[in-house]
């Protein structure tokens, strides 16, 4: 009610400030918009201390740049953009999310080129979207198809004496091998081996469907731009500063400086201005707020009191307060929680399991894998209504193991001996020194079972599998990609992130969302963690000393981008 009668009072003022932009807008508009894909995504945002000391520029949120990429699919009489490719140091989780919205472009009739200088595949696959794809003469680019190279310290501890048990529900759950081992099982290698066919299967579409480029090309280490070129790959040869300053001009040519350009430039001044052009209306009303939660980093063993948030990692205390803030706020319509994360402690999983379910009772709660939900991150994800993913999604994990290093022939080389006193039964797992008893190596194989049976029966509950079928053909630790785990039922969809807030707008009829990114603070204390172990005693010491920041409001959002706050109402 105040915010209707708050508009009726400065309607007369509004509607001025709407003529403005109308005017300025037909000043402004253009029909060329030329934008840099950032080699990086921050999940997080710095704080006041951190950004005093690290001088380099924010890197944007992916959120916030996908709904830039939809929102120019909307900007009347727009001709072109013009894509300026850094090397990507993110996942294929977001590669993806960006090609997707290129090709949107595209069926809009936009037109779009694409500049790279070098970078691996993933620069590539990007550019291969763009309708014209341009690189310097001089490039050259060095793709890695998928495939791995795992270390196994098997012989390494055997050789200094340490003795590596681990306890798994299944023969896929083989994280203990490369402690065990001098190469992985046969039924671990085959799962690694099917997944890494599945990427290859999905790179090899990829490219043949936006550019007909046969992967095998990419089996060489380095590959030049005039093979690229001579390949039909590339559209031609220009220099990047050409293509930064000519791009208004046809084929990125100046010849002569009374040449006239063929676009009109569309600022970022002018890209935001017809957003909040085009979003004015004479009664402000409400939009439903859509929480976009980064889930990031290993589960960790933590129940403290600790309340802080930790960069890459996932912290119970932390999520515990966000997911109640998120629950009792009236103003959250739905909640998103964007996972990355490969898991840890089960205990903790349960734990926010629960937390989660909680919310989920309230308000919609989806998950959206935007490159690794396993083990633990699958496990929070089954206690939302939907769960999505990328086709390139790492997903599964289904299963337990637990760990323990025996060292007491390590401790003869060095004449170190220990004594067990007051021992009772099954005091010995908490020691690190001599064999496990046959009841207490027992135990922990029921302790791993117990865990196992709990993330089946959460899985079950969520996917409305049975447990024959998961112990039989997905669970025991077997990892695939999200498009093989889409098709056999355990996840909703492999769509991008834009389409599912499109849906999500839909199923809260609603013709506009007010998407909110939720980053934790990058404080002094990661910083140090960060550094290297020399610097961390001295900042330990020192930062403890300062007064602790206040927790987070979990409403607070950060758009690095100039124009991101007006273009997170789609």
């Amino acid at each position: 009610m105040f915010r209707i009668l708050f508009s009726l009072i400065f309607l007369p003022i509004r509607i001025l400030f709407q003529g403005f932009r109308i005017l300025s807008w037909t000043i402004r508009k253009g029909d060329h918009f030329y934008l840099e894909i950032p080699s990086s995504f921050s999940f997080d945002k710095k704080s006041f201390f951190v950004r005093l000391l690290v001088s380099k520029e924010e890197d944007p949120f992916l959120v916030d740049f996908l709904l830039g990429l939809k929102a120019l699919t909307k900007v009347p009489g727009l001709k072109k953009v013009s894509f300026h490719i850094s090397n990507p140091e993110y996942g294929f989780g977001e590669v993806w999310n960006i090609c997707q919205a290129i090709q949107t472009l595209n069926k809009k009739g936009i037109e779009t080129s694409g500049f790279c200088l070098g970078g691996g595949t993933k620069a590539l696959l990007l550019l291969s979207q763009c309708k014209y794809r341009y690189s310097s003469s001089a490039s050259e680019f060095f793709p890695v198809l998928p495939s791995a190279e795992p270390y196994f310290f098997g012989a390494t501890a055997k050789k200094f004496g340490v003795g590596v048990e681990a306890y798994a529900s299944g023969a896929f759950k083989s994280f203990g091998e490369t402690f065990q081992r001098t190469s992985f099982s046969a039924p671990a290698r085959k799962n690694l081996e099917a997944l890494l066919g599945d990427y290859k299967d999905l790179l090899s579409n990829g490219f043949k469907q936006s550019s007909n480029l046969d992967l095998k090309v990419l089996e060489e280490p380095i590959i030049s731009s005039e093979k690229l070129k001579k390949l039909g790959f590339l559209t031609d040869f220009v220099e990047e500063d050409e293509f930064e300053e000519n791009y208004l001009f046809e084929n990125y040519k100046k010849e002569n400086e009374t040449d006239k350009p063929k676009y009109r430039k569309l600022s970022p001044k002018g890209f935001r201005l017809y957003h909040k052009k085009s979003n004015f209306s004479l009664i402000s009303k409400s939009i439903p707020i859509v929480a976009v939660l980064p889930v990031q980093g290993n589960i960790l063993p933590d129940l403290g009191r600790e309340e802080d948030f930790r960069s890459r990692q996932v912290s119970f205390r932390y999520y515990q307060e966000i997911f109640k803030d998120l629950k009792e706020d009236p103003k959250i319509a739905a909640v998103i929680l964007e996972m990355n994360s490969p898991g840890g402690s089960a205990l903790v999983s349960e734990l926010l399991y629960r937390e989660i379910k909680k919310l989920a009772e309230k308000k919609p709660v989806i998950t959206y894998v935007l490159n690794v939900a396993a083990s633990g991150g699958y496990y929070l994800s089954c206690a939302t209504q939907k769960i999505h993913g990328t086709p390139y999604s790492i997903v599964g994990s289904i299963g337990a193991v637990m760990m323990r290093f025996e060292l007491k022939k390590l401790y003869d080389k060095f004449g170190v001996q220990k004594e067990r006193i007051g021992f009772y039964p099954h005091r010995d797992i908490l020691s690190e020194y001599g064999k496990l008893s046959p009841k207490s190596e027992q135990f922990l194989r029921k302790e791993v079972l117990r865990s196992r049976d709990l993330f089946y029966n959460r899985v079950i509950e969520s996917r409305k599998t049975s447990f024959q079928e998961l112990e039989k053909s997905y669970g025991e630790g077997r990892i695939f990609s999200g498009e093989t785990f889409r098709k056999s039922g355990f996840l909703d969809s492999c769509d991008s992130f834009l389409d599912i807030l499109q849906d999500l707008k839909q199923e809260l009829k609603s013709k506009k969302i007010d998407v909110r990114y939720l980053p934790g603070t990058y404080s002094w204390k990661d910083l140090v963690q960060d550094l290297k172990p020399g610097v961390q005693t001295f900042g330990g010491n020192l930062f403890a000393k300062l007064k602790k920041a206040p927790n987070q409001n979990p409403l607070e959002i950060l758009h690095f981008s100039e124009i991101a706050q007006e273009l997170s109402k789609i």
